[in-house]
């Protein structure tokens, strides 16, 4: 199992920021939820990801979410590759936020 973890303050995290590192797929889904917390949310997240691999690229890890609002990690490219060479085969992802922080923890087995 491997876990990754990352907290940051919103006040940090910009709009161009967030782009630098995001997906098509992210920035559709920011158009809709335009505030500070969903920006935290996809940096934590994908940092959080990239802890537990132990390491990549940030835009190789895709927050996405289901129709229930449930969010979830999609890999690719070098993620996904290391994700299976360490022979994983389920992620889970947790997001919170307040006014002023977002946290993410993911967890691969």
């Amino acid at each position: 199992m491997k876990v990754g973890i990352d907290i940051e303050k919103l006040e940090r995290l910009t709009l161009a920021l967030v782009k630098r590192i995001a997906t098509k797929g992210e920035l559709d889904w920011l158009k809709k939820h335009s505030a500070a917390q969903h920006l935290g949310s996809i940096w934590t997240a994908k940092e959080a990801a990239i802890k537990a691999l132990g390491g990549g690229d940030m835009r190789d890890v895709e927050l996405l979410h289901e129709e229930n609002g449930r969010p979830k990690i999609c890999l690719h490219g070098g993620a996904e590759e290391a994700f299976k060479k360490q022979n994983l085969s389920e992620i889970e992802v947790s997001i919170s936020h307040t006014k002023t922080d977002a946290i993410s923890i993911v967890i691969m087995k």
